[in-house]
C-alpha cells in the first residue's frame, strides 16, 4: 500500500479497459468488514493467447483538498499529489485480484511455469481463468477485508481497475465508476425505547387477622363495650376483647403512611338452639360489632362489612379431632355425626337434637360439649385491611426505601420518573419493581429497557426471555439489541414485528 496509484478517467482508458465492464456492484460495510461484490463482464474482451490481465477492486481515500486550502503538489500527510493531471494517492488498498489469461498463459499458469510473475507478487490472486474470445463470459467477484480506520473517513471510494502489464495496480486503468463508501457509526446509541407507566391500580392490601370472643346477652344482639350485668345475673365484660381489636388496628396503623381500607367481621354461633334462630343472632351480633368499629375509627360507610356462620360445626369438628379428653370410640361417633350431610335448617337441627338425646352422645354433651366446648365456638373473627394513603411522588420516595412491599407498580414508576434514566437511583427503582413484581410484563420490560440504556445487552436478553409475551415494546428492545450486535437484518425484522410502535418506527429508519 506504499506505492502510488494513478486512476485516469474512463475516457483515457485502454482498449482492454473499454472492453471490460462491471455490473451489479455492491459495496458495503457490515460487521466490521468491507464487502465488495460485482459481476465482471468479459463479453467484449479479446485477449491474445500470450496475454493476461488482472482485475482488481481498489480502495482509496478522498483526493479532495481540505477546506480553505489551495491545491498543491503534496498535502501535509503526503497522501495527495498531482501527476500529469491524474489523481495519485498513497495508502490505497488493493483487494484480491482475478487473473484472466489467454490460452497459452492459462496453460503456463496451470503448470506453474510463470516463475517471474510469482516472484514479483504484484497481485493477490483469488481466482484464475481462461478467456475464451468471442464467447459471452461473466465472472462473479466477491471479497471482504477488515475495515481500517481511514476507510471510515468521508470521501473514501472503491473502483475496479485492470492491469495489463502485471506490474501492479499503480498504473492500472479504471473499468468502473468510483463508488463512494457511505460510512456510518452503529446507530444503536441514537435508538430509543420508552419506559411504560402502568395504569393506576389498587395499591397492595395487607390483611391483619384476629379473633375475639365478644360476649352477648342470651338471645340478644346489643353490643356492650362496658361491663354489663344481664337479666339472668350473668356479667359481661368485653373490655379485653374490644382492646384486642383496638390493639390490632393500632398495630396495622403503625406506619403513618398507611390507612384502613376495610374491616371484615364474621360472627360464629354454637349449634345449640334452632338453626334459624342462631342465624338471626349471629347476623345481628356481627352487624352490631361492625357498626361500632366503623364509628370508633371514623371509617367511611360500607368500609366495614360483616357476615355470619349460624352454627360453627367446622370448629366443633376440629375440637373433636384434637381433643385428648375423649376416647377414640367417642371421637369416631362424634365425627360420624358431624360429617353427616346437612343442607336445610331441619337437617342441622336434627343433628343437634341427636347430640342432646341419643345415648351415644348425651352424657358427653351434658358434661363437656355444652358447658366447655360450645362457648368457645361463639367467637368473632376480624380482618383489618390496610393500604398506603394517597401520597405524593416525593412522599413515595421515602416509602420505597422503607416498605416497598406496600406500593403498587404504578407508584414505583412514579418514583422512578423523579430520577434521570441513567442514574443509579433510577436503576435501583427498576430492580425493586422487578423484585416485587417478578412476573409482571411491564416490570420486566422496563427493567430490560434500563439495562439496554446502560449497554447491558446480555442482561436485557435474559430479562426479555422471561417476559410473558412479546409485545411491541419487547420487539423494539430486541431490535436495539440486535443492532448493537451488528445483526442489522435481524434488527430490521424485530422492528417490523413491533408494528406501529413509534420508537420502533424511528429505530427502523435509523437502520436505513
Amino acid at each position: 500500500m506504499a506505492a502510488a496509484i494513478v486512476l485516469p478517467s474512463l475516457a483515457m482508458a485502454s482498449a482492454s479497459a473499454q472492453n471490460v465492464r462491471t455490473e451489479n456492484v455492491d459495496i458495503n460495510i457490515s460487521n466490521s468488514y468491507l464487502n465488495v461484490s460485482a459481476d465482471i463482464v468479459l463479453d467484449s474482451l479479446k485477449l491474445g493467447s500470450n496475454k493476461q490481465v488482472f482485475i482488481t477492486p481498489v480502495v482509496f481515500p478522498s483526493s479532495e483538498p481540505s477546506d480553505n486550502s489551495e491545491p498543491s503538489d503534496t498535502t501535509d500527510n503526503g497522501q495527495l499529489t498531482t501527476e500529469n493531471g491524474k489523481r495519485t494517492t498513497e495508502n490505497v488498498l488493493p483487494l484480491p485480484s482475478i487473473l484472466i489469461n489467454g490460452r497459452n498463459m492459462h496453460i503456463s499458469y496451470e503448470r506453474g511455469v510463470l516463475r517471474s510473475f510469482k516472484e514479483i507478487k504484484q497481485h493477490d490472486i483469488m481466482q484464475e481463468l481462461r478467456r475464451r474470445n468471442g464467447e459471452p463470459q461473466t465472472v462473479p467477484y466477491s471479497a471482504k477485508v477488515p475495515v481500517e480506520d481511514w476507510m471510515m473517513e468521508s470521501g473514501v471510494k472503491v473502483s475496479f481497475v485492470i492491469d495489463e502489464c502485471g506490474c501492479g495496480v499503480a498504473y492500472a486503468q479504471a473499468i468502473s465508476d468510483e463508488v463512494e463508501l457511505i460510512t456510518f457509526e452503529n446507530p444503536v446509541n441514537e435508538m430509543s425505547s420508552m419506559m411504560e407507566l402502568p395504569e393506576i391500580e389498587q395499591v397492595p392490601v395487607q390483611i391483619h387477622e384476629g379473633r375475639a370472643r365478644v360476649q352477648f346477652e342470651v338471645d340478644r344482639t346489643e353490643l356492650h363495650v362496658e361491663p354489663y350485668r344481664c337479666r339472668n345475673g350473668q356479667r359481661i365484660d368485653n373490655r379485653a376483647q374490644i382492646q384486642m381489636i383496638d390493639d390490632s388496628v393500632k398495630y396495622a396503623l403503625t406506619d403513618p403512611n398507611v390507612e384502613i381500607s376495610a374491616i371484615e367481621i364474621c360472627g360464629y354461633a354454637s349449634p345449640e338452639s334452632p338453626y334459624l334462630h342462631n342465624e338471626e343472632l349471629a347476623d345481628g351480633r356481627s352487624k352490631a360489632l361492625a357498626e361500632y368499629l366503623a364509628e370508633r375509627y371514623h371509617l367511611p360507610k360500607g368500609s366495614v362489612t360483616y357476615s355470619s356462620v349460624p352454627e360453627n360445626w367446622g370448629e366443633f369438628r376440629e375440637m373433636v379431632i384434637t381433643s385428648d379428653e375423649i376416647t377414640e370410640g367417642q371421637r369416631e361417633l362424634l365425627l360420624a355425626l358431624i360429617d353427616e350431610p346437612a343442607e336445610t335448617p331441619e337437617q342441622w337441627d336434627r343433628k343437634e337434637k341427636l347430640l342432646k338425646t341419643d345415648p351415644k352422645y348425651a352424657a358427653l354433651y351434658k358434661s363437656k360439649i355444652l358447658p366447655e366446648w360450645f362457648p368457645k365456638l361463639r367467637a368473632t373473627t376480624f380482618a383489618i385491611h390496610t393500604r398506603l394513603k394517597d401520597l405524593s411522588d416525593e412522599q413515595l420516595k421515602d416509602v420505597i426505601k422503607s416498605t416497598p412491599e406496600k406500593m403498587s407498580l404504578n407508584q414505583m414508576y412514579r418514583v422512578a420518573r423523579l430520577y434521570p434514566e441513567d442514574s443509579d437511583e433510577f436503576n435501583d427503582v427498576m430492580l425493586i419493581a422487578l423484585k416485587y413484581y417478578p412476573r409482571d410484563q411491564i416490570a420486566i420490560t422496563n427493567a430490560a429497557t434500563a439495562a439496554v440504556a446502560r449497554g447491558e445487552y446480555d442482561r436485557a436478553k435474559q430479562l426479555l426471555a422471561k417476559a410473558p409475551e412479546n409485545t411491541p415494546a419487547v420487539y423494539n428492545l430486541l431490535g436495539i439489541i440486535a443492532t448493537a450486535e451488528e445483526k442489522y437484518e435481524v434488527a430490521k425484522r424485530y422492528f417490523e414485528q413491533a408494528g406501529s410502535n413509534p420508537n420502533a418506527e424511528r429505530n427502523k429508519q435509523l437502520l436505513k
